[in-house]
């Protein structure tokens, strides 16, 4: 995947070395815990998991060269993450109330629908504009996949402001920057979609 920004690259995590998936998911608490796991699993089968297993589950889609997310570096170092794959793979999102309530009536079989539900930026690496250039790589590798329409579950701030910790998801304004149109919301949970058209910044 060509440079971004500078000399930030993003790759998908299939292509780098364990250890960079380390220096992002497994320094940042709440990561540590999930490892990209969470939109993928229901509750139930969440709660059956262990932070182990869920890694594991992450090695077997690396090692089949099936990633769920990109990493982004510079100069070998691992800045940052951002989780995107085809909708009907995250199982939670049509069991999350609050996004279907927002998204209204839509095909969540839909391959060609591809989510960005996470970012996970280590607190050293933040405020240098990362989300932007992890979303920028996200919108290009799920268009290169063939994704008609790309959709996202951001936090409105401005309506309930959250701990920067607790944005993980991303923000309304952050999507909105890059072209993603609102589709509903319900409390501060927003659902935003793009079609493949759409051109990073």
């Amino acid at each position: 995947m060509a440079e971004h920004r500078s000399d930030v690259r993003v790759e998908p995590a299939h292509l780098v070395p364990r250890h960079a998936i380390d220096a992002v998911l497994g320094e940042v608490t709440d990561a540590s815990r999930c490892w990209c796991r969470w939109w993928m699993l229901t509750n139930a089968e969440h709660e059956a998991t262990t932070g182990d297993s869920r890694r594991g589950a992450l090695d077997a889609e690396l090692d089949a060269g099936d990633s769920p997310g990109l990493i982004a570096s510079d100069g070998g170092t691992p800045l940052g993450w951002v989780g995107v794959a085809p909708r009907p793979r995250y199982r939670r999102i049509p069991r999350t109330r609050a996004i279907v309530t927002a998204a209204g009536d839509t095909d969540y079989d839909d391959e060609g629908v591809w989510s960005i539900v996470c970012f996970t930026i280590p607190r050293p690496h933040r405020g240098r504009g990362l989300a932007h250039v992890l979303l920028d790589a996200a919108i290009e590798h799920a268009i290169a996949a063939g994704a008609h329409t790309i959709e996202a579950y951001p936090h409105d701030t401005a309506q309930a402001p959250r701990a920067a910790g607790a944005l993980n998801s991303g923000t309304l304004a952050l999507f909105q920057a890059h072209g993603f149109a609102e589709v509903g919301r319900s409390g501060s949970r927003v659902v935003v979609r793009a079609p493949a058209s759409l051109t990073p910044r």
